[in-house]
């Protein structure tokens, strides 16, 4: 059984991850949430702040950088329905507006 070690980390430090969105949602950039977790999660790992976090991450776990993008992008957006009172299936998918290589 081949296990991604970048979803057991999410899974892992997953309520500290959770704040990152809180925060993004509190500095009203919830479309920029994925960079938040990616940064966090490079952070987790040791590493500096980067301008690519998205590369950064992908190369901590040694993972195609797509993969990386929609394993954070989905636990984003999991994680931000995890805040609301709505059912999850009501409410839409973030609409991210990062690239993978810009942290804008």
């Amino acid at each position: 059984m081949d296990i991604n070690p970048l979803i057991s980390d999410l899974k892992k430090y997953k309520e500290e991850l959770l704040d990152s969105i809180e925060i993004a949602m509190g500095f009203n950039e919830l479309t920029k949430a994925d960079v938040h977790i990616a940064r966090a999660i490079a952070e987790i790992n040791g590493e500096l702040d980067s301008s690519r976090p998205f590369h950064q991450v992908a190369d901590i776990y040694n993972l195609p950088l797509d993969e990386v993008v929609a394993n954070i992008r989905d636990f984003t957006n999991k994680g931000y329905k995890s805040f609301l009172i709505f059912d999850p299936q009501d409410v839409p998918d973030i609409d991210f507006e990062s690239d993978m290589d810009s942290s804008d």
